[in-house]
């Protein structure tokens, strides 16, 4: 095999301090702390957007968020750059994907270019369901103890392997787990491992079950606070989640090293955005902000023949970055590929231990999403508040982040790790340099802007024709322009 395979995981939502092969206290990462020690991790890598589309659609195309449009205001990737899987499907990959997440899809464009691609689906008591926007609610009405799909997604890829890999030509997989993305709820014996231990059952039960069209938006309107206990056990939960997800993940090694394959592998894993978990209040979950707890993401490279073991690589990285060093690696060179491409190839960092970038570009654009939600729970809520977008610049030393509605924030990471102290009135020359600096690198890229399109007909189907009125009122204040929608993706998603 002239290629090796290439298998990209995504742990959804999984911020880069809890596992323990960063750093963290708590064993929650046995198995990909041995895959992390067989090849080189990433310490600071920053994903390019905030939440799943975004950050999926730069990690397949290789380009910031305003490169390629898919956003907040727009839920579609557009056909007009190639991806991951066009590029390796038409260079001889046999390529497939599994996503635990309706985001991570066809109907929205991320997906685009498999030539298998497969939503894993979960039953929930009698349903069977895939993860769309948000988990139903009745996944927490104690109805057993099965996981969210995990340990489906990753069967589903072993029979795919045994049963519909070409071995005459290497393979491309990408597995997306929706764990441990909120709320966090691990099964058995996971959800237990890292509680404290005088939680009791009835305690459990009674914390507020974080989600984005519920107790997440109370959370940000202020109409809920989660005390420090409560915070505590959430992250004990989400540690659970992550060690879930860790063990899926060491099932699929060891079969990968049982078939005499693994080290025919790039191994890569990673995660599309972290979650903020009451560290800056009134901010939750994801979306609205750029905080280290939310941007900064786990990056993980495994492959003998090019990558050393045990290397501990400081230098700034981006989730974009992917695609250039997968094509770097596999010896992809056309430039018909690389010209779209604004990510970096990790290579140079990998063998030589030199910096590839000097900064790393975060940016999160319109919130029409949030403000739906805001007014469909809170109609009375004033959401000028979060009427904004945001652009965040990150090096070693330094973050900072500019608001379009005036905000500045800047943050020294060497001194304040975890961004606790906003310095922008006492450093304003730092601020005026980065900011200059932003611009710069905003007017290099060739931005894309399609208009405003939600998924509305997933908004019907989540949440009834009633909630659609919310975006007649977005539209009668401007915060929501409707557009001609063109002909988007096609192809239908196999549920299995």
């Amino acid at each position: 095999m002239e290629r090796p395979n290439v298998l990209l995981i995504v742990m959804d939502t999984q911020r880069a301090d809890n596992l323990s092969c960063y750093g963290y206290h708590k064993p929650t990462t046995p198995n990909i702390d041995q895959i992390a020690s067989e090849g080189a991790i990433f310490l600071n890598n920053i994903v390019p957007g905030v939440w799943t589309l975004p950050s999926h659609a730069s990690l397949f195309t290789g380009r910031y968020v305003s490169g390629h449009g898919a956003d907040a205001h727009c839920e579609y990737l557009m056909v007009d750059f190639p991806t991951m899987a066009e590029i390796l499907g038409e260079n001889g990959y046999q390529t497939v994907g599994f996503s635990n997440n309706g985001w991570v899809s066809r109907k929205t464009g991320i997906a685009r270019g498999f030539q298998e691609f497969y939503l894993i689906s979960r039953r929930i008591g009698k349903k069977k369901v895939v993860e769309w926007f948000y988990v139903e609610e009745e996944y927490f009405k104690g109805e057993g103890e099965e996981d969210r799909g995990s340990l489906k997604t990753i069967n589903v890829p072993i029979s795919w392997l045994e049963r519909r890999w070409d071995h005459k030509r290497p393979f491309f997989m990408f597995i997306n787990f929706i764990e441990p993305h909120g709320p966090y709820w691990p099964p058995e014996p996971f959800r237990s491992r890292f509680l404290p231990p005088d939680v009791t059952e009835e305690e459990l039960k009674s914390l507020p079950k974080l989600r984005s069209t519920e107790e997440c938006i109370d959370v940000r309107v202020g109409k809920l606070k989660l005390t420090k206990r409560q915070w505590e056990i959430e992250k004990a939960l989400y540690d659970g989640c992550t060690a879930t997800v860790d063990d899926r993940v060491g099932k699929f090694f060891t079969y990968l090293k049982e078939k005499g394959i693994v080290d025919e592998t790039i191994i890569i894993i990673t995660s599309d955005h972290g979650d903020v978990q009451g560290e800056h209040e009134p901010h939750i979950e994801h979306h609205l902000c750029a905080y280290d707890e939310l941007v900064r993401v786990p990056l993980i490279i495994r492959y003998p023949d090019v990558v050393p073991k045990g290397l501990r690589i400081r230098w700034l990285s981006q989730t974009l970055d992917i695609l250039p060093t997968i094509l770097d690696i596999v010896g992809i060179k056309d430039r018909k590929y690389w010209k779209t491409i604004h990510g970096h190839s990790l290579l140079p960092t990998i063998v030589e231990d030199r910096p590839v970038r000097e900064y790393a570009l975060v940016e999160y654009h319109t919130s029409i999403q949030q403000l739906f939600h805001i007014w469909r729970r809170h109609p009375e809520y004033d959401i000028r508040n979060f009427n904004y977008w945001i652009k965040a610049i990150r090096t070693l030393k330094y973050k900072y982040i500019w608001y379009s509605n005036g905000k500045d924030e800047l943050y020294d990471l060497e001194e304040d790790p975890g961004e606790k102290r906003n310095i922008a009135n006492e450093r304003k020359d730092v601020v005026m340099e980065l900011r200059r600096k932003l611009e710069e690198v905003l007017m290099s890229i060739d931005q894309v802007y399609y208009g405003d399109m939600p998924m509305l007909e997933r908004r019907r189907e989540q949440f009834g024709d009633e909630a659609l009125k919310v975006y007649d009122r977005l539209e009668a204040w401007g915060f929501y322009r409707r557009v001609k929608i063109p002909k988007l993706p096609s192809e239908e998603d196999i549920v299995i």
